[in-house]
């Protein structure tokens, strides 16, 4: 087995040969956390390799996607699928809660007319909202820490919207929502004025059942 790899994919393919089966959640991790120490790697990149092997999207040589994908225990398949329930749930919940309440994310934001998943030539905007100026504000929101992509999901919609000429809105702004942000998105976002990024924290309500 090699020592050194350029990627983490290429880690994942040439100890899936070596092992003969697909490797534990365990197994690979110890292996990513050594090759790549500065890897973000989650139980959620684990399950992704996983179905990527198991549908064929990423080959390994002689390797028998029927037989030696069913190797990993259900515990680890559990763990990782309750991981990503949990981020999806979280990121639901969020949605439902400032959908409500788009005043706490800006004072003065109104949700227009079916501004909550607005459907866009670009996809689906989460929140739309008009400000107290009578501006359109795009509404973005992430269960976690927000990365490049987020940010470009934002742009992307607002694009769509100050260029289409069907719904007449010549200035759009961005709100971006997440409970984190990477450094290079907090930068990016002091050279775009018509852009805010809003970090929310969760808190918990207690109450005594028995």
């Amino acid at each position: 087995m090699n020592d050194t790899f350029n990627t983490i994919k290429e880690l994942v393919i040439e100890t899936s040969m070596h092992e003969g089966v697909f490797p534990s959640y365990e197994k690979l991790t110890s292996l990513v956390l050594k090759h790549f120490p500065t890897s973000k790697w989650q139980k959620t990149h684990y399950a992704w390799y996983k179905s990527k092997i198991k549908r064929g999207e990423i080959t390994v040589p002689g390797f028998d996607t029927n037989t030696k994908i069913s190797d990993i225990t259900d515990e680890t398949e559990n763990d990782v699928q309750e991981t990503i329930d949990a981020s999806l749930t979280l990121e639901k919940d969020l949605h439902t809660y400032l959908a409500a309440r788009v005043s706490e994310i800006e004072n003065g934001l109104e949700l227009v007319e079916s501004g909550v998943e607005f459907q866009t030539d670009a996809g689906r905007i989460d929140i739309l909202a008009l400000d107290k100026q009578g501006q359109h504000v795009v509404i973005e929101l992430k269960a976690g820490k927000a990365k490049d992509n987020a940010l470009g999901q934002l742009l992307g919609y607002m694009g769509c919207l100050s260029s289409d000429s069907k719904m007449n809105f010549p200035k759009v702004r961005g709100i971006l929502v997440a409970s984190d942000f990477e450094q290079r998105v907090v930068y990016a976002a002091k050279g775009l004025p018509n852009i805010k990024l809003v970090k929310y924290r969760v808190s918990f309500e207690l109450e005594e059942i028995t």
